[in-house]
């Protein structure tokens, strides 16, 4: 999901009506109230049913109104790059035959050059070890040049790249060692436009910023990283930890911040997106999971707002509500952008039993739902818990609690916020 001019832009799957059901991509247009407007298929001409992925389903805005994606056929063994008008008709689908082993390939957010786009990933080679790579195309989608980086031998992933200037682009790695498969390391190469590495930086093993996942540049020249942070290994299974830190343009870690659960890697405790917003701060979005002790223990949409100084701001976990409380696994947000407002929209899945929903998320810029929100006013005659006495049982506690005080009114809404003894809010419902 994107934002472009206050209007959503969803990219995912769907199925066609047609007598002949064909699985397709699906682009869709929402207002700033996430009222639908409209969309269109997308459907492979030769009748291969097409597929998106986090690994492989992206979607970016270009100068010209349109839109550029990456996708694939589900036969797994090429790669799609599909540029698309703003009325999503389509201009352009080119397809990458680079993959020799299927579905084992990775495309980040293509980068819009001043004469065509910059792609970069990952690619499963014929050792079964994934190298990553960088092309650069021209506007029709046709490679300029295409580039390996790093060892044969060794699995190395750009799981992110962006753009620095309109002549330099970062890619953030992880490098993973061949010989054990529970350690190691992150890697940052600065590339031109010829795709030659200018700089780079690669981390001790298990490092302090965790495994590289996403990156942004901050005025400065600097770097501010998400990654998976290993706080240990058990029998052979890997357990980490969500981590925010701030590199310096030489490189040196200015602050590293370890948040969140810690949980086995693979379980998508994470961030899918990563942006930047108009206050100067940061948003966050992915899935987690709701808090030790919650019965039953599901994952959630996650939104994560911190400061340039990796403070936590506040911290939204969303449900589906139609979802029953026995649901376990119910779904995540994959795209995050700003309105013009200040509000934030994000957008995902939510899974209801065999069932796959379209989801979309709209929060005040401090974090409050906005449907919630738009509906909570003040009563006449409410005695707010400044002027009574508070009843708060049972306490301790690791599971359900009731707040009470003399004057609220039932059936009302409340904002509960707790915070910690240093003063940090960690749970706010």
């Amino acid at each position: 999901m994107i934002v472009d001019n206050d209007t959503i832009i969803g990219y995912g799957l769907g199925f066609s009506n047609n007598s002949i059901p064909q699985q397709g991509l699906l682009l869709s247009k929402f207002d700033s109230s996430g009222n639908h407007l409209f969309s269109k298929m997308i459907l492979d001409p030769q009748g291969e049913p097409l597929f998106i992925d986090y690994h492989w389903g992206k979607i970016a805005k270009t100068r010209d109104g349109g839109y550029i994606m990456t996708a694939a056929p589900t036969h797994g063994d090429a790669a799609w790059l599909i540029k698309v008008g703003h009325d999503f008709e389509v201009e352009f689908i080119k397809e990458y035959l680079d993959t020799v082993n299927r579905s084992h390939y990775r495309y980040n957010a293509p980068i819009e050059l001043e004469d065509g786009y910059l792609l970069s990933g990952s690619i499963q080679r014929p050792n079964y070890k994934n190298d990553a790579f960088a092309r650069r195309v021209d506007q029709q989608g046709n490679t300029v040049w295409f580039k390996y980086y790093g060892e044969y031998e060794v699995g190395d992933v750009f799981n992110d790249m962006v753009k620095v200037n309109d002549t330099l682009f970062v890619g953030f790695s992880t490098i993973v060692d061949a010989n054990d498969p529970n350690t190691g390391s992150s890697s940052l190469k600065y590339i031109d436009l010829n795709g030659n590495v200018v700089r780079s930086w690669q981390s001790e093993v298990g490092p302090e910023v965790g495994f590289a996942r996403k990156i942004l540049t901050t005025p400065g020249g600097g770097l501010i990283t998400f990654g998976l942070y290993l706080t240990e290994v058990i029998n052979e299974t890997s357990y980490v930890q969500p981590t925010l830190a701030k590199l310096d343009s030489n490189f040196q870690v200015e602050w590293v911040r370890h948040f969140s659960y810690v949980h086995r890697l693979g379980t998508d405790i994470t961030f899918w997106d990563l942006e930047p917003l108009s206050d100067g701060n940061y948003i966050g979005a992915g899935e987690s999971a709701n808090p030790p002790g919650s019965e039953p223990r599901r994952r959630t949409g996650w939104l994560y707002k911190f400061s340039p100084q990796g403070d936590s701001l506040w911290e939204a976990l969303p449900e589906a509500p139609f979802l029953p409380a026995s649901e376990y696994d119910v779904g995540a947000l994959s795209g995050v952008g700003e309105l013009s407002s200040g509000s934030i929209v994000a957008a995902g899945e939510v899974n209801k039993g065999n069932q796959r929903h379209i989801w979309l998320v709209k929060v005040t810029p401090d974090g409050c739902l906005d449907t919630l929100c738009s509906v909570v006013s003040a009563v006449e005659g409410f005695a707010s818990p400044e002027q009574a006495s508070l009843s708060l049982f049972p306490n301790p506690t690791a599971g359900p609690l009731t707040l009470a005080w003399a004057g609220a009114p039932p059936g009302r809404e409340a904002h509960l916020h707790l915070y910690d003894a240093g003063g940090r809010e960690v749970w706010r419902q």
